[in-house]
């Protein structure tokens, strides 16, 4: 697959390293303009989208889901992956210089993330976000646990590298997914300051995405049978719940329908069309194929276990696609 060593991955973080101070934060954001790829909505994809909101519901549903995708990236660089790294950071001194260095840029990186999406979702809602970070995102207890545990042994509940991986690579598929619409003279301009900072997101992602592979051979690629088969059933149930859009996407219908008042009466018709994009529905297929997940799927084909767990859980991903294509 390519992957670059340690050293090289970080000299290249290094050597393309930015101030998040470079990004046009004084110009706010542009109301008036969709602020996320429509595609990459569940909404979207449902009958209801066109049948039952006019262009301003759907600005305004739009520009919703794009603060909940910012609240992701808070969550998982500040409340998952910064503490796992900085786990990591004393083991890494007796495997390797340059992956200590890495895991330290990365962590770098990471915390610049979280503050970059902080801004810009205060810039959208000084109100929703003016003293916390998350409003649609709310996790139960026993997820909240889960996490904590996962800081505090990152080595042997590895699950998350898998999760990193994921998520990491669907940052890089974002941003196509804004230029690909930017340049299509068909479509809608989106919002210049998030296209600008998930601009800024991608080019160092695609890097977080080697050190993921790097992981994957150091950590989960030595884990003894039984631990390797329970980090295998933590990731299978994890991407279950992740697939399946429920409380978060309910929260961001119940927040549409409360402001427009033409759409109070349509929250639970709303909510049902929502919870429906999951298999391999047009929103699913929008979101996970080999096309968004070129890395990660080839990596789910070289893994039986992990394979064989993302087929139940990511019905849009079948092996048998790199084979036909061979």
């Amino acid at each position: 697959m390519n992957l670059p060593d340690l050293k090289t991955i970080g000299d290249a973080a290094l050597k393309h390293s930015y101030d998040i101070n470079k990004i046009l934060w004084h110009r706010g954001v542009d109301r008036s303009l969709y602020f996320f790829p429509e595609v990459l909505t569940p909404l979207y994809h449902c009958a209801s989208y066109r049948n039952v909101l006019d262009e301003e519901d759907r600005k305004a549903y739009n520009q919703l889901f794009a603060q909940y995708v910012s609240e992701q990236f808070i969550f998982l660089e500040d409340r998952f992956l910064c503490k796992v790294v900085e786990s990591l950071l004393p083991w890494s001194v007796g495997v390797s210089v340059d992956l200590k260095r890495c895991l330290e840029i990365f962590l770098e990186e990471e915390v610049k993330h979280t503050e970059m999406f902080r801004r810009l979702n205060r810039i959208c809602s000084a109100e929703r976000y003016g003293v916390k970070d998350y409003y649609f995102l709310r996790l139960q207890k026993h997820e909240d646990s889960l996490l904590k545990m996962m800081a505090a042994l990152p080595r042997q509940l590895n699950f998350w590298i898998w999760i990193a991986l994921i998520f990491e690579e669907k940052t890089v598929d974002y941003f196509t997914h804004y230029r690909m619409q930017q340049r299509d003279g068909q479509s809608g301009k989106l919002d210049p300051l998030h296209y600008q900072v998930h601009q800024y997101h991608m080019l160092d992602e695609a890097r977080h995405v080697q050190i993921d592979e790097h992981l994957l051979k150091y950590i989960f690629d030595n884990s003894n049978p039984i631990v390797r088969s329970m980090n295998v059933l933590l990731l299978r149930q994890t991407m279950r719940n992740y697939t399946t859009p429920k409380r978060a996407n309910v929260y961001i219908i119940e927040e549409l329908c409360n402001s427009r008042r033409h759409l109070r009466n349509q929250v639970e018709k709303l909510s049902a069309d929502v919870r429906s994009q999951k298999g391999r529905s047009p929103y699913q297929m929008a979101q996970y194929s080999r096309r968004n997940f070129p890395k990660t799927f080839s990596y789910f084909d070289t893994y039986p276990d992990i394979s064989s767990a993302m087929q139940d859980v990511i019905l849009t991903y079948s092996p048998e696609e790199i084979k036909k294509s061979a």
